[in-house]
C-alpha cells in the first residue's frame, strides 16, 4: 500500500474515535501537513466513505453508512428461516469480504434458528448498521428470553448460573445442545457481542478473552449485538479450530460471571461450587479473575477441590489476578491435594 492508501485507510480507522481531531492525529501520525491530510480526507469525501458537518472551526468528521437497514419480522406460519436471514441480513451484506460474511452468515442462521426453536415469541426485530471499519448486527425478540430458557431447561437455581453456562460452553443437555454449542461459539466469531436478557447484560470481548456481567433493562427476549471490524482477518475456520479441535480437554472459567453485577467479590463455597455444573472429563482448567477484587479462602479451597474431584491430575491455573487472590489460590493449591 502507497503512503496516500495508508494515510487513509489511517483516517478510516481511526475517524469513529477522532471526529473533532481527526486531522490533528493524522498530522501527529504521519508527521505532514494539514494541508496534506485535507486532500486526502476530501478524496475520502468524494469517494462517499466520510462526511463532514459544522463550521470550518469546529468541523467534525464520520464515517458514511454503507448499510443503515432495520425491520420487524412477524413470526407466523409463513415465517421461512433461509429466506428471512437471505432478504432481511445477507442481502444486505453481500459487500462484505467474504471471511466476514461466512461469520455472519453463520451466526445471523444460529441465532434465528434459537428464536424459532426455543423463545416463543412473536416479532423478530433486526438492525443493520455497516460502516468502512464497523460492523453493527442487532437481532432481537419478545420470547421468553435466552437466559430464563437456559436457567429453566437446565433447572439452575438462578439466572447468573445461566449466562455462566454460555460463557463455559459446556451446554449438553438435549434440549439445548446444538444452540448452546452455537450460541458459544458466535461469542467467539465477533470482536464484541453484547446478550441482553431477563434483566441481565453479558457481554465478551474477544481480543481480551474478557467476559463481563451488568444488569439490563432488557426483561422480556432478548437482545443480541453482534460487532466486527469488517476488515478483520478472522474467519469461521480459525475459531473453530481453536474451540473444537483440541488435543486436550481445557476450560476457561470466567469468575466475574458468579458475582452480582454491582459487586467484585465472592466469598462462600456455594458460589465456587455453581461453576462446576456440567463439567466433566477436563484436563486443564483456567479461573480468569477479571473484574474481581477479592475472594474468600473458602472460595478458593473449594474452587480446587472442585477441580481435584473432576480430575485429580488436572492442571489448575489462574489469570488477571490480584496479589491477594494469588495468594489465596497457592494456599489452596498446597493445601488440598
Amino acid at each position: 500500500m502507497n503512503s496516500s492508501g495508508k494515510i487513509k485507510q489511517f483516517i478510516l480507522n481511526n475517524i469513529s474515535f477522532h471526529q473533532k481531531d481527526i486531522i490533528y492525529t493524522a498530522i501527529n501520525q504521519f508527521g505532514i501537513s494539514r494541508q496534506a491530510v485535507l486532500k486526502h480526507m476530501n478524496a475520502l469525501i468524494d469517494d462517499n466513505k466520510v462526511m463532514a458537518y459544522g463550521k470550518t472551526r469546529d468541523r467534525r468528521y464520520k464515517l458514511i453508512p454503507q448499510v443503515n437497514y432495520n425491520k420487524t419480522i412477524l413470526i407466523n406460519s409463513e415465517f421461512i428461516l433461509q429466506d428471512v436471514v437471505q432478504e432481511n441480513f445477507l442481502l444486505h451484506l453481500e459487500s462484505l469480504p467474504k471471511n466476514i460474511f461466512q461469520i455472519c452468515e453463520y451466526s445471523i442462521e444460529a441465532l434465528v434458528n434459537n428464536i424459532l426453536e426455543h423463545s416463543h415469541a412473536s416479532n423478530l426485530y433486526v438492525k443493520l448498521f455497516l460502516t468502512y471499519s464497523d460492523l453493527n448486527i442487532i437481532i432481537s425478540d419478545n420470547g421468553s428470553g435466552l437466559l430464563e430458557n437456559i436457567r429453566s431447561k437446565l433447572n439452575l437455581e438462578i439466572v447468573e448460573l445461566a449466562a455462566l453456562e454460555l460463557a463455559k460452553g459446556q451446554i449438553t443437555t438435549d434440549l439445548l445442545q446444538n444452540s448452546g454449542e452455537a450460541l458459544n461459539t458466535i461469542f467467539h466469531l465477533f470482536d464484541k457481542v453484547k446478550v441482553d436478557s431477563s434483566g441481565y447484560g453479558i457481554v465478551y470481548v474477544s481480543n481480551r478473552e474478557q467476559w463481563d456481567i451488568k444488569y439490563s433493562t432488557q426483561k422480556q427476549g432478548t437482545r443480541v449485538h453482534l460487532q466486527i471490524n469488517p476488515n478483520s482477518n478472522r474467519t469461521c475456520d480459525k475459531i473453530f479450530q481453536k474451540l473444537f479441535n483440541k488435543k486436550e480437554r481445557r476450560i476457561r472459567i470466567p469468575i466475574s460471571l458468579l458475582k452480582e453485577p454491582n459487586k467484585n467479590s465472592l466469598i462462600s463455597k456455594q458460589q465456587a461450587r455453581n461453576i462446576f455444573w456440567n463439567i466433566d472429563s477436563i484436563t486443564a482448567i483456567q479461573f480468569d479473575f477479571h473484574n474481581i477484587d477479592l475472594i474468600g479462602p473458602a472460595f478458593a479451597d473449594e474452587l480446587v477441590r472442585q477441580s481435584r474431584s473432576v480430575n485429580r491430575d488436572v492442571i489448575i491455573e489462574w489469570v488477571n489476578h490480584n496479589n491477594t487472590i494469588d495468594l489465596l489460590m497457592k494456599r489452596a493449591l498446597e493445601r488440598i491435594f
